[in-house]
């Protein structure tokens, strides 16, 4: 299984504005930077997002995204379910009515428990333990996940002259 580009962007996103919420609005710009994506798809994920209200959008100069809730009430699987995805993993479990082979099907059962398990995993994490981890210093705790990407360095003119 894999999760989808959008959601691992968008998951990725969230932890950035969970760490930023002290700076108010946060510039789809910044949030496309720092995860090493196009703003033009940045703002596509902010959309989505938006559009469920799992992030409000602020208009104007000093616009951007901010997290309507506290990190900590919002879980992995709310973004996951935000970007549209299911964690069905076979088309059985999203429509066990309409699967007649269910009942007696030898890989069925699995895959209604591992898609349980998958969701049990993705509600227990919350954006705040992701932004936690991502501010964890190397060796302390959970192994540290990268929620910024590096930034890439600013040109200069003198850059271009031979």
């Amino acid at each position: 299984m894999r999760l989808p580009t959008r959601v691992r962007y968008a998951v990725r996103a969230m932890a950035e504005l969970a760490e930023r919420a002290e700076e108010g609005p946060v510039p789809v710009k910044d949030l496309a930077r720092a995860q090493g994506i196009s703003p033009k798809y940045a703002k596509q994920l902010m959309n989505q997002l938006q559009r469920t209200g799992i992030v409000r959008g602020h208009p104007g100069l000093r616009g951007g995204y901010t997290l309507p809730r506290s990190p900590g009430d919002i879980t992995v699987l709310d973004v996951y379910r935000a970007m549209g995805e299911t964690v069905d993993l076979a088309p059985c479990v999203a429509r066990r009515s309409s699967c007649k082979r269910l009942p007696t099907c030898a890989a069925g059962s699995m895959w209604v428990e591992l898609s349980a398990a998958l969701e049990k995993q993705l509600r227990s994490v919350t954006i705040d333990q992701l932004a936690a981890r991502g501010r964890a210093p190397a060796g302390k705790g959970p192994a540290p996940v990268r929620v910024r990407g590096p930034r890439p360095p600013k040109r200069r003119k003198s850059d271009d002259i031979p």
